[in-house]
């Protein structure tokens, strides 16, 4: 089904359409002003937009800041007439929900004239758009920490990471059970980086544990990192591959559930935890870099 967008339908679908094109007090002076052949050509056309979604997500679509009613991976929109004069622009935000703790706010502007066909292919991020991630933290069990270790074959030598560490259990089990050098656990929120330090503070190893707030979306390189746990969704799997590729030959990197769509793990094992629950750990060993 098409949804018309325009002032006249804001009360059919709660939906106000267009974004910005010209003032209406100059357009309506302009369209007075102008000659009789141009009025003509100015009487407009409709620009049709297809929205393409995730079809593997719960999709919220707003355009312009109004929330649409259009359902489905394909959406579909028409314009009211434009003066084809003009270049008009809609600005497109998907909340985007792949599962019950991920949420994807993806941004983008698109401009278009009277007349167009436009596409939003909206399934998949590109440089320019403005997206912010939320994920809710769910803890790994401890013993399933313990395999993660195991996995990677952590020891005394190696630093280890943990993207989105919530109370940092995967690298305080790492240091306090495995030996490791250092860990370093990163997490957005606040509340997660003063459970994570009171935590290992508890457990006595707060001098080999560093917590750092921050978004692992914008992490500089790990030159330090020897192990990378997480356990966070296919996409931010997908979107920390560049990262991880720039880890050292011989790194290891352990997920907890979640892989990369263009990286096959080098190993992927099923294990049953205290709670009588499968849970699926992958690994990945970072290759010597191409000469």
């Amino acid at each position: 089904m098409k949804w018309r967008i325009g002032m006249l339908c804001l009360a059919a679908f709660g939906f106000l359409g267009l974004a910005t094109a010209q003032d209406p007090k100059k357009t309506e002076q302009a369209k007075k002003d102008a000659p009789k052949t141009e009025q003509k050509t100015e009487a407009g056309k409709e620009a049709k937009i297809k929205v393409l979604v995730s079809p593997d997500a719960s999709v919220e679509l707003r355009i312009d800041g109004q929330l649409t009613r259009s359902t489905g991976d394909v959406r579909e929109f028409v314009t009211p007439k434009l003066d084809p004069t003009k270049k008009y622009s809609y600005k497109f935000s998907a909340l985007i929900e792949p599962n019950n703790y991920t949420k994807i706010t993806r941004n983008r502007e698109i401009e278009f004239k009277a007349g167009d066909d436009v596409l939003v292919d909206l399934r998949t991020k590109l440089p320019t758009d403005e997206e912010d991630v939320k994920i809710r933290w769910v803890p790994t069990p401890d013993d399933i920490c313990e395999e993660m270790a195991k996995l990677a074959k952590i020891g005394k030598d190696d630093v280890v990471y943990d993207l989105g560490c919530g109370d940092a259990i995967t690298i305080r089990t790492a240091v306090k059970k495995f030996g490791a050098k250092k860990g370093i656990g990163v997490d957005i929120d606040p509340d997660r980086i003063k459970d994570a330090k009171k935590a290992a503070k508890d457990d006595g190893i707060a001098d080999k544990i560093e917590i750092r707030e921050g978004d692992i979306l914008k992490l500089k390189p790990l030159d330090d990192a020897n192990v990378v746990m997480i356990y966070m969704s296919d996409y931010m799997m997908d979107q920390l591959q560049p990262l991880f590729e720039k880890l050292k030959p011989g790194s290891r990197i352990v997920s907890h559930r979640f892989v990369m769509a263009k990286w096959k793990a080098d190993k992927s094992i099923t294990v049953t935890g205290k709670d009588g629950d499968e849970y699926n750990l992958h690994l990945w060993i970072v290759p010597e870099k191409k000469k």
